[in-house]
């Protein structure tokens, strides 16, 4: 599974190397902007699983290339607050797409009901992994 996971995470990239780290973020913040809290650099790192000055810069980067928003919490000393810019949404349905078309390239000769499997138990370890294993899509 590992050799899996680090084949394809590297594969779409863009039009640059660092693409992949910017579509880390975005979809980190498009994940944790439905909570009830705004986004803070740390909340990204846990979502990530990475440590925080590490998500400071790909958050710098991602902010550099117009993908996320980085702006005061509203009280001095506070945390950030991270949020998707349209451009950052967009980066994000581009790396949908190309996923969906990566699975449809790779699965295209396996009977339907195969790839229904593979994707209903891909989605069920993300949720257990995640805290959601009672929910459901």
């Amino acid at each position: 599974m590992f050799a899996f996971v680090r084949f394809w995470s590297r594969r779409w990239t863009g039009a640059e190397t660092q693409r992949g780290r910017d579509v880390m973020v975005v979809e980190a913040v498009h994940a944790l902007s439905g909570r009830s809290r705004p986004t803070s650099i740390n909340d990204v790192a846990r979502e990530l699983g990475l440590d925080q000055s590490g998500v400071s810069r790909m958050v710098t980067r991602a902010e550099q290339q117009g993908f996320v928003v980085r702006r005061a919490a509203g009280r001095i000393g506070a945390a950030s607050v991270i949020t998707n810019t349209d451009a950052g949404e967009e980066l994000l349905r581009q790396a949908h797409a190309w996923q969906d078309e990566v699975l449809r390239a790779l699965t295209a000769d396996w009977p339907a009901e195969d790839v229904e499997s593979l994707m209903t138990l891909m989605e069920r370890l993300v949720r257990a992994q995640s805290g959601e294993a009672g929910q459901t899509q």
